[in-house]
């Protein structure tokens, strides 16, 4: 009787707690094995029951790491002068015209200098009549007429009056507008009949045209003649990458700053003066730098850390940041070339969950 009872109470269907305990023992065993399967294989399943983020990565190599000073500078000309006259008058003569090429010392206009002219002949006269008086005492003295004093008297007035006339023709050259330097005339306000002021005329000479800007006095020690610098020209959609040529010794008490020049060596064709310039210059390099954006670096008390990808798992680590510069970190301690740094999705991570790529 007790065998047939017993086959009876097996045969009966298990309640509901009996079937999840023994779902849940199943659960743990599969679990187990997953593990197991996991740690053999070094990649995670996938299942219901586990969560997984998806995440972009970056494989980190070494690069070049630069960090820069930026102003804005503009093109200068060496000779860039506005001519004005010595002496004032009116414009008698025009001799050049606008856009014209000039050389040193060319006459470009001039100015009326009849009182210059009218004294001049008076002096050639006077010149004239003592030479006359000078020939004459030089005859007698030459018969033994006359006295030393009387011929030494003449020859001196003759020198009084070539003195006079060659001061009044260097005063008559300054009624004579003439070009300082050689180059283009780049402004002609020029009319017959007017005064000429101070901004009528224009020389520019762009044979040698130069980059200059200003450097703020914090940056004094990290500036040298030689160092790398980029130099954009926004309007020309064009750029070049060169070295300093200049960096000034003497900071401007009134804006706090030091000048720096960059020579275009060749290319002024492609330029004009005062044309705007963005001056990018290499306050630091390092050419075997490990950099990443600045972004998936995140904050904590206890120091920077990121989040690597390793086999299907994030791992949290710390880094140690350097030099940072547009969006871009040089780490310094913390990673190595080869690791796969989490650059999407690294917000709402910790350190082990899982992951797929």
């Amino acid at each position: 009787m007790l065998p047939a009872l017993t086959l009876l109470v097996a045969c009966q269907p298990q309640s509901k707690q009996a079937q999840l305990a023994a779902l849940q023992s199943q659960e743990k065993e599969i679990q187990a094995r997953i593990d197991t399967l996991e740690a053999q294989t070094g990649k995670p399943v996938k299942d219901s029951t586990t969560k997984v983020t998806d995440v972009a990565v970056t494989t980190l190599d070494t690069s070049v790491f630069r960090n820069y000073i930026q102003i804005q500078g503009r093109v200068d000309a060496d000779e860039d002068v506005n001519v004005v006259p010595e002496a004032q008058g009116v414009v008698t003569q025009i001799n050049a015209t606008l856009g014209q090429k000039v050389s040193q010392g060319q006459v470009l206009a001039r100015l009326d200098d009849r009182v210059i002219e009218e004294n001049l002949a008076q002096l050639q006269t006077q010149l004239s009549y003592f030479q006359n008086l000078e020939q004459r005492q030089q005859k007698l003295w030459d018969e033994n007429i006359g006295t030393e004093v009387q011929l030494l008297t003449a020859k001196n007035n003759v020198e009084n009056v070539q003195q006079q006339i060659a001061v009044a023709k260097s005063q008559q050259d300054l009624y004579l507008v003439r070009s300082p330097v050689s180059g283009t005339l780049d402004q002609f306000d020029v009319r017959l009949g007017q005064m000429i002021s101070p901004t009528s005329i224009r020389v520019v000479n762009t044979d040698h045209l130069k980059v200059k800007g200003q450097v703020g006095e914090t940056f004094a020690d990290k500036v040298h003649k030689g160092d790398a610098v980029t130099v954009i020209f926004p309007d020309a959609s064009d750029t070049l990458h060169t070295r300093l040529d200049y960096v000034g010794k003497v900071i401007d008490p009134s804006s706090r700053s030091f000048d720096i020049e960059i020579l275009l060596h060749g290319r002024e064709a492609q330029f004009k003066p005062n044309m705007v310039a963005v001056i990018r210059i290499v306050s630091y390099e390092n050419h075997h730098a490990i950099v990443v954006p600045i972004n998936p670096v995140q904050i904590a008390q206890d120091g920077d850390y990121v989040f690597l990808a390793s086999n299907g798992v994030a791992r949290k680590v710390k880094v140690t940041i350097g030099q940072t510069y547009n969006g871009n970190a040089e780490v310094t301690s913390g990673l190595e070339p080869g690791e796969k740094l989490i650059v999407t999705g690294y917000q709402d991570l910790d350190d082990g969950d899982r992951i797929q790529y």
